[in-house]
């Protein structure tokens, strides 16, 4: 009895189960900690991720804005920060995305859901949209034709890795265009004249048109109207016809220098920009003043810069009557002869300041469309037939590119396997 009320010991047994109640709280702080920063790190590491797919997103629609594709061939499979990416390829480079260059996965093993590896820092996708749901799905994946794109949108896919943690953002791309506001003349600029005195129409300033369009003849010095020479025709043999009664007064600068840039921007992106600079060339062809099918009404323009006494002196059709083209001619002349026939509006901008003839029709060369010469240049017609006959529809059909922007409410990101 004695020995079962002696309670040495009992303090050493209470010690042992409350330090294993310590120990089994801190273990589990600790655990709850450790959960806490890989939970932490996880986030950063997907926020870091969506920065950088965010940032390959706007690269991508900054890439479609200068040049919109038209064809397959136009537009890689994919583009990676891997990849040879340059203004060649369409695709955007690692500068435009503007990222920490320690940012980002190079050991990751695996792929994200459409095939990129998981080493790629950021991948972006291109797709034409099909048009069946307003949201995206995997559906687009295949939709690699572009031709049919210019009505309507392209979708674009994002993927940012960071720590080998992916993710994917989309958008909804749509082209903007907008329309060019022109004089709805037949001819423009400061003089013209004919040097065939046949009896024969040269000017058709009706064509197909419900009215006769205006004759706008700025008749500056020293072509001024008072000396009789800013409209040399011969009136008795109906050069002109219907005969000019009217005479509007034009602005000597048809487009602005920001649309001239726009203009020459756009061309050299569907590669109908000429120069004698290499990589360029200039025209030598009715071919190559052809612009690029936007859609069934719309064409890129041709931009020729620095020629000089550009002379065309050849057969042949540039664009067609019912999709018009439009040539910009920056500095220099441009003389066209032989038989050729031109769809569409010729605009010379005339940057040279030249008083001279800035555009000649020779030989049975035929605009049917309009011709537009800035400043005090003239405009000289001498062919055997007829040189210009006149359709509104090439000045109706007059748009240049504003870009391309995201569709409000389109972007998203995506789950797992989309």
């Amino acid at each position: 009895m004695r020995r079962t009320q002696n309670e040495d010991g009992f303090a050493v047994v209470a010690a042992i189960i409350l330090l294993t109640v310590i120990m089994g709280l801190g273990l589990g702080l600790l655990l709850f900690t450790d959960s806490q920063q890989k939970a932490s790190t996880r986030e950063q590491a997907s926020e870091a991720a969506f920065n950088v797919a965010e940032a390959a997103l706007n690269a991508q629609v900054g890439q479609l804005s200068r040049k919109w594709p038209q064809a397959e061939t136009e537009m890689p499979e994919r583009c990676t920060s891997s990849s040879a990416n340059s203004g060649t390829n369409d695709c955007p480079t690692s500068a435009d995305l503007k990222l920490d260059p320690n940012t980002g996965s190079t050991t990751c093993s695996g792929t994200e859901a459409w095939g990129s590896s998981l080493s790629n820092q950021w991948t972006t996708y291109v797709r034409r949209d099909i048009g069946e749901s307003p949201l995206f799905s995997t559906e687009e994946k295949s939709q690699l034709s572009y031709a049919s794109s210019e009505g309507g949108a392209l979708w674009v896919r994002a993927v940012g890795v960071v720590q080998c943690h992916p993710v994917t953002v989309v958008t909804l791309v749509t082209r903007q265009r907008v329309s060019v506001v022109v004089p709805e003349d037949a001819i423009v600029g400061n003089w013209f004249k004919t040097t065939n005195n046949g009896n024969k129409v040269i000017v058709d300033r009706k064509g197909k048109a419900a009215e006769a369009a205006q004759v706008g003849m700025r008749c500056e010095p020293p072509r001024s109207r008072a000396s009789g020479t800013c409209e040399e025709y011969d009136a008795s043999k109906e050069q002109v016809s219907p005969p000019i009664s009217e005479h509007p007064v034009t602005s000597a600068t048809t487009l602005t220098s920001s649309q001239l840039a726009t203009l020459k921007s756009e061309a050299q992106a569907h590669s109908t920009f000429y120069s004698p600079t290499s990589p360029y060339h200039c025209p030598s062809s009715m071919t190559e003043l052809q612009g690029a099918t936007l859609s069934s009404s719309t064409r890129a323009p041709v931009y020729v810069e620095g020629c000089g006494a550009l002379n065309v002196k050849a057969n042949g059709t540039a664009n067609t009557e019912t999709n018009p083209g439009f040539l910009v001619i920056a500095n220099g002349t441009f003389e066209v002869s032989g038989t050729a026939t031109y769809y569409g509006i010729i605009y010379a901008a005339n940057l040279q300041k030249s008083t001279e003839a800035v555009v000649k029709l020779q030989g049975k060369a035929n605009v049917i469309g309009g011709i537009i010469v800035d400043s005090t240049g003239g405009i000289e017609f001498g062919s055997s037939g007829e040189n210009l006959e006149f359709d509104s529809l090439a000045i109706h059909n007059l748009t240049i590119s504003a870009g391309a922007a995201a569709t409000r409410n389109s972007f998203r990101i995506l789950s797992a396997g989309q």
